[in-house]
């Protein structure tokens, strides 16, 4: 079983709910000896932080090698390649074994019902030993797409530079023309440089569209380019032969987006031209003189553009927050519903003051909370940064979207046939949510509002009440979760074939939160025993972590699955924490 390894020096008593901390890394020889001083170093091959007066002598009289790197500087590459969902098929999300050479497409064991009739159906598991994938060829083609790009940008800021240049040089010309006729030169140039003002506020618009589909394709082939990388190192040979086979289209793509841009020109200068007949210029009156531009079209484009068995994992505490009430907050802020963006920050939604923030990775709080009409249950974090909140005392889910600066926006609002309690991911476009005071306590909706149920799961003849029930799917298993938190039972349904079972045990005693863990397993919040309980969807009992806080209440892991952040429901001692996930040493 599992232990959770706690440093008690990184927690995070912030003051202020979410408010500014500090995090610090004890030294942990100097803790020993009941002395506090701060780390200066991390020892790699020890995984022990130390000071400047035990470094010496750790590396002398302690056994074995030893990495010593700055504190700050402690990073590690993953040793496991995350494919980013590419090596799982579009169509039925399992694992990617085989490839039709027929259709040039990569195909799962689903597909092969589809594709058994063609000619050449090939595992990858074994073409990819016989042939190295030519993803050195794509890397390159990507870097000199990545050149064309940069050069691409560069044409931009000289074409902005041009027109600003120009506009001076205009002004030095009427200049030297008002000498003569100075007074309606002077009407002439106000009305000439507001145009040509004018004329450039509009081209730079559209060369800054043109920067910006650039910049876009450029940071997409920085990803591409990262990922090829650590592919082509460490990746293995089925994995470099995915990889190669998805980023022949993605080359494609990219290649027809640098075309067009590189299609889309701008003139960078501005002229101004006299009229012959100069003296006739006070009976001209102001509209004496014309600007010389190139009209262009511009096309604007843009581009938006791990499976194992079940292992026991280790919880390291990296930050922990007091919840209080502050004059911020009318009430003691209660986080019923937490969840990971895609990008890393966490969103919790506050039953007491029906708000929904956002928080960086010291929890601490980003731009201004969202305030509901009611009082929120839970969140999920769907694609493209959209939130789905159920709330109380209403059969409505909301639909938020969160920008990059943290700006929280309602954008519609889906009414249910139940009030809903629980809401979980299950695809890219449906959720899983639990219902209350209905016999059907689990059902499918879809981020269009369409309501779908299970057909082949049989649920328990009961009804729950706010709280007393949760949900979580896991998508690879077909595995829908739902908590019986008086029942002290953990329900594990096959969606597909039918098959359920009933997980019960000392270390279940009320549960509540659950969300899906690494590898696929699941992690519930055992309320009366203060702990996490990890669980395979076999229902066998990974581990069991104890949890610095009274009553566990909710729970999520980050989409990388390498951070978990549980909060709890003790009234007066309100915690938020956040940990790191690792696997258990065997």
């Amino acid at each position: 079983m599992a232990s959770r390894i706690f440093r008690d020096s990184n927690k995070d008593n912030a003051g202020d709910f979410i408010g500014e901390s500090a995090v610090t890394q004890s030294c942990e020889p100097c803790m020993k000896t009941n002395m506090s001083k701060t780390a200066t170093v991390f020892c790699k091959d020890c995984d022990e932080y130390l000071c400047d007066t035990c470094k010496n002598p750790h590396t002398v009289y302690k056994p074995g090698q030893h990495n010593i790197v700055n504190v700050q500087d402690n990073t590690s590459a993953p040793v496991i390649i995350d494919m980013k969902g590419m090596d799982k098929c579009h169509e039925h999300a399992r694992k990617i074994v085989f490839f039709c050479q027929d259709h040039s497409k990569l195909c799962c064991l689903s597909c092969v019902h589809i594709h058994r009739k063609c000619d050449q159906l090939d595992e990858i598991a074994q073409v990819s030993r016989q042939s190295r994938p030519d993803l050195q060829a794509i890397k390159q083609s990507f870097i000199k797409l990545r050149t064309e790009a940069d050069a691409i940008i560069a044409e931009c800021t000289q074409s902005e530079t041009g027109l600003n240049e120009s506009i001076a040089k205009i002004s030095a010309e009427v200049d030297t023309m008002k000498d003569r006729i100075i007074q309606l030169f002077e009407e002439a140039k106000q009305k000439l440089i507001s145009e040509a003002i004018q004329f450039k506020t509009a081209k730079v618009k559209r060369i800054g569209n043109k920067r910006d589909a650039s910049l876009k394709v450029k940071e997409e082939l920085n990803n591409v380019l990262s990922m090829c990388c650590v592919v082509i190192e460490r990746g293995t040979p089925s994995q470099q032969y995915i990889y190669s086979e998805q980023m022949k289209e993605k080359r494609k793509t990219i290649e027809s987006t640098i075309d067009e841009q590189r299609k889309i020109t701008f003139s960078s200068t501005m002229t101004v031209s006299f009229p012959k007949q100069v003296t006739s210029l006070l009976e001209m009156g102001s509209n004496s003189i014309k600007l010389n531009y190139d009209g262009n079209k511009t096309v604007e484009t843009s581009r938006i553009s791990l499976s194992s068995q079940p292992r026991p994992v280790t919880l390291k505490l990296l930050v922990s927050v007091d919840l209080p009430k502050t004059g911020d907050y009318e009430k003691e802020p209660l986080l019923s519903g937490l969840d990971f963006l895609h990008d890393g920050r966490l969103v919790a939604v506050d039953n007491q003051d029906w708000r929904c923030i956002i928080l960086n990775e010291r929890l601490q709080r980003l731009g201004t909370p969202y305030k509901f009409n009611n009082w929120p249950y839970s969140v999920v974090c769907m694609p493209h940064d959209t939130l789905c909140v159920t709330v109380g005392g209403s059969k409505v889910v909301y639909l938020l979207s969160v920008s990059t600066d943290n700006t929280i926006t309602l954008t519609r609002e889906i009414t249910t046939s139940s009030q809903l309690y629980s809401i979980c991911c299950m695809s890219q476009c449906n959720m899983v949510v639990s219902a209350i005071d209905d016999p059907r306590p689990a059902r499918m909706l879809s981020v269009d509002g369409v309501e779908s149920y299970f057909e082949h799961v049989t649920f328990p003849v009961k009804k729950y009440k706010p709280g007393e029930s949760r949900c979580t799917y896991i998508q690879s298993k077909n595995t829908l979760v739902l908590i019986d938190q008086l029942a002290h039972t953990v329900y594990m349904y096959d969606t597909v074939n039918g098959t359920s079972r009933a997980v019960t045990s000392e270390n279940i005693q009320e549960p509540r939160g659950a969300c899906v863990g690494p590898g696929d397993t699941v992690l519930v919040c055992s309320e009366n025993n203060n702990s996490i309980v990890h669980l395979s969807v076999d229902g066998n009992i990974l581990g069991t972590y104890p949890v610095n806080m009274r009553h566990p209440y909710s729970i999520c892991v980050s989409k990388d699955g390498t951070r978990l952040a549980v909060s709890n429901r003790f009234k007066g001692i309100r915690k938020l924490q956040l940990y790191k996930i690792s696997p258990a040493m065997s």
